[in-house]
């Protein structure tokens, strides 16, 4: 079993994290409030319950993103966990993995025509292939490469 840790961008963290800290903010203003003021009526009470429990569910869910999402290769799946939220993949349908150099992404293609866009760090790309294809020798493997100048084109587009 092996495991590849999800690579988010820049922005994503960023964005987590600011999720985070105004879930931590909102859950320290409501408990705050109800110290202070308690609970004058049963429409505030209500209003400072659902505030906490939605400062939780932000927390659990953007917490277990950051700490949570990796890819686990399995003897017999693909096994992806983001955050709360857990695919599988069996290792016996794909049929080929490609990797695009130009975005540094793997897409693992399957037997029922499907697709599924692999995203770790461009070191693990190669560990990342071996560890699947050790598993399954019928997995044929394709690389992309792209010209660094491609995007670059003459004033002419030519």
């Amino acid at each position: 079993m092996k495991d590849f840790k999800f690579k988010f961008s820049r922005t994503a963290v960023i964005l987590s994290v600011l999720a985070i800290a105004l879930a931590l903010g909102g859950a320290g203003w409501t408990i705050y409030r109800i110290i202070r003021f308690g609970f004058p009526s049963f429409t505030l009470g209500l209003q400072h319950v659902v505030m906490l429990i939605v400062c939780a569910l932000l927390l659990v869910v953007f917490v277990s993103l950051l700490i949570r999402s990796f890819y686990r290769i399995t003897d017999k799946e693909i096994v992806l966990r983001f955050g709360v939220i857990k695919s599988t993949f069996k290792i016996e349908e794909i049929t080929s993995v490609h990797l695009f150099t130009k975005t540094n992404k793997l897409v693992v293609y399957f037997k029922n025509e499907t697709f599924t866009v692999i995203v770790v760090k461009p070191e693990w790309n190669n560990e990342f292939i071996k560890a699947l294809t050790s598993k399954n020798e019928n997995i044929r493997y394709d690389v992309s490469y792209t010209e660094k100048d491609e995007d670059n084109d003459g004033p002419d587009g030519q």
